[in-house]
């Protein structure tokens, strides 16, 4: 073999290589890891929770997670307090350590399952909170929405979300159930420790009603092994979470990771069969459209061949825009793109 033959085979091999950590393909001794968190959940997202296992890029995890109020309600219960804890909400299962991970790559999760294990789940109009709500961040002087608990019966055979409704005409609603998680990410850059009622770059409660079974997410990587968390399942949800609180559950969840090295994002992504989308928080909401949109903008031209005034021109006339939440302290917003639009 001559020495240019050579150099030419040792470059294709360093390409080849360099290819399959981009696309995230998963190594031969990739694992299947079963995770039973217990008790141990965290409410804040944070670089000092030590790591509840350690996991490869190509793992698959096998876990559950509790609801939103930390399992506290029973089907009885009429109201949300006394027993609902505000200190204590939005319990994520995890951190997981991706081994590899570093910051100013790119974590890759898909959501392979989401199984409702249990047959009822809650909602509620909750004082001082909600769009439709007086809330901490908008003074006003009208009275808070009364303390009401609404338990909501899980049909999984049909997948409906009921709910009995005494004091409307209709006398019950069905709803279709789609679960999702409300919450989910990794922890943030900076050391800053985080509520997870709190969206931001890092992901979090961004109550996002696409990230159901079988899409592909995206996050940041700011600290060593991304310490990823998961939680506030959701077994529906209309757009924008508008009284405070979906239909919330527990889920049984079964997850892969993977890891793009040296790839580096700013916002969260998500994937399914047919769209793009980026998630933007922040408040006012117009910023958070502001974000999501330059978000898919930044990902067109970086990977795939977009000029970035051409890209938005194609957002202007094909973006659909999602108000994922508008009850968070900070609120969240999808800008979506078809694939039809990505080069083959």
């Amino acid at each position: 073999m001559s020495r240019m033959n050579e150099q030419s085979v040792r470059a294709a091999i360093v390409a080849l290589s360099s290819a399959l950590i981009v696309i995230g393909v998963a190594p031969a001794s990739a694992a299947e890891v079963r995770y039973d968190p217990g008790d141990t959940v965290y409410f804040t997202y944070c670089h000092a929770h030590p790591p509840a296992i350690r996991i490869r890029p190509g793992d698959t995890v096998i876990t559950r997670t509790k609801d939103a109020a930390n399992d506290v309600f029973q089907p009885t219960d009429k109201t949300v307090f006394p027993r609902l804890d505000l200190t204590r909400v939005n319990p994520q299962t995890g951190p997981f350590y991706i081994e590899g991970a570093e910051p100013g790559d790119t974590l890759v999760v898909r959501i392979d399952r989401i199984g409702l294990n249990r047959d009822w789940g809650w909602g509620a109009s909750i004082p001082y909170f909600g769009a439709l709500a007086p809330e901490y961040k908008t003074a006003m002087i009208t009275d808070p929405v009364p303390d009401r608990l609404f338990i909501w019966r899980l049909d999984r055979s049909r997948m409906l979300g009921v709910l009995d409704l005494p004091n409307s005409k209709i006398g019950k609603v069905e709803v279709p159930l789609r679960p999702f998680f409300g919450t989910i990410g990794t922890a943030p850059a900076g050391k800053e420790c985080i509520s997870s009622l709190i969206p931001g770059p890092h992901g979090a409660n961004m109550d996002f009603n696409e990230v159901v079974e079988g899409v592909t997410m995206s996050f940041p990587v700011f600290e060593p092994g991304a310490l990823f968390m998961l939680g506030d399942g959701h077994a529906a949800q209309g757009d924008g979470e508008i009284d405070g609180a979906a239909i919330e559950t527990s889920f049984d969840v079964t997850f892969t990771v993977n890891l793009i090295k040296g790839k580096k994002i700013n916002w969260p992504r998500l994937e399914n069969d047919r769209m793009i989308m980026s998630i933007g928080s922040t408040r006012p909401l117009i910023d958070a459209l502001r974000i999501a949109c330059v978000d898919l903008v930044n990902w067109l031209v970086q990977d795939h061949g977009y000029d970035k005034i051409e890209a938005l021109q194609l957002l202007g006339q094909a973006a659909h825009l999602e108000i994922a939440n508008v009850v968070d302290p900070q609120y969240s917003v999808a800008c979506q793109l078809d694939k039809r639009y990505l080069p083959r």
